[in-house]
């Protein structure tokens, strides 16, 4: 992309168009062939290894060698997991799975850094735990309505997470988390209302837990993110358990509304990330 664009940020821009097209052409042709959950699931993951290919300009080899190369195979292993998961139909390994993930991929990525910073990889590990779990538990009723609540409150908070990684000194990051976040709002709208759109194992584990092993990266090991702002943009995995409670209570049923209320609520926790690392740093702020 870079040789087209006069700019790294038009090199952004272009390549969030193309990856969000490519991302919407897959979604509408999986849906006209009314393809099962276990291949829409494959939607997210595939975008986050794309998103990856064109944020770091390679595939890594392996072994690995450096956390950055490692997020590309927590991904990989997460979506194969995923897959044999959902094709043995073993729906309480994947959920045990899915909350041990973050755990394994702090753990691996933070091992540079074991043991003289064991309670930082442990807070890391944490956080993750805490973000799948929000994301991976708080549903609506439906399944295919989960699946978009889920991939919109993914998106979101990849698009919240650009600026704490740019501040942290991870330009790459930045651009992988902006990518991302284009291409699941591409899959969102290609599958709204869609009864065969899934997002499972395969998303969470590949998707989710591929760029939560970015986010432990760039806290881990260059170890300059913003704690405070990043504290602040995780309220965003709370979300779906105090919308879903107001929603019964005023009695609103409409889909339409649901979800404009769901997104309304995710934007006011991203808004409030972003407004305090302006608010902490001002200026100084890396564009």
């Amino acid at each position: 992309m870079s040789g087209l664009a006069r700019s790294p940020q038009e090199a952004l821009i272009l390549g969030m168009a193309v990856l969000g097209l490519l991302a919407l052409v897959a979604a509408g042709l999986l849906r006209w062939l009314r393809a099962g959950r276990v291949w829409t699931d494959l939607l997210v993951p595939a975008s986050f290894l794309v998103a990856y290919w064109l944020a770091y300009n390679k595939v890594p080899s392996f072994p690995p060698v450096g956390a950055v190369n490692k997020i590309f195979f927590v991904a990989v292993i997460g979506t194969a997991l995923g897959v044999l998961v959902e094709a043995a139909g073993r729906g309480g390994l994947g959920r045990a799975l899915v909350l041990a993930q973050p755990i394994a991929s702090a753990a691996y990525i933070g091992t540079a850094r074991l043991p003289d910073a064991l309670l930082e990889v442990a807070a890391a590990a944490l956080w993750g735990l805490l973000v799948m779990y929000g994301l991976s538990r708080g549903t609506g009723q439906s399944e295919d309505e989960s699946g978009t609540r889920r991939a919109t409150l993914l998106g979101i908070a990849c698009a919240g997470f650009a600026p704490i990684a740019l501040l942290g000194a991870s330009s790459s990051s930045f651009q992988l988390s902006l990518l991302f976040a284009a291409a699941i709002a591409a899959i969102v709208a290609a599958n709204i209302s869609n009864p065969n759109f899934g997002f499972r194992s395969a998303s969470l584990l590949g998707g989710a837990g591929g760029m939560i092993a970015a986010a432990q990266t760039v806290t881990l090991i260059t170890r300059k993110t913003d704690m405070l702002a990043l504290a602040v943009l995780t309220l965003v995995f709370v979300t779906p358990f105090v919308v879903d409670p107001i929603l019964r209570r005023v009695r609103a049923t409409n889909k339409v509304v649901q979800l404009a209320a769901f997104v309304g609520m995710c934007l006011l926790s991203v808004g409030a990330s972003v407004a305090t690392v302006i608010a902490r740093y001002g200026s100084s702020f890396p564009v």
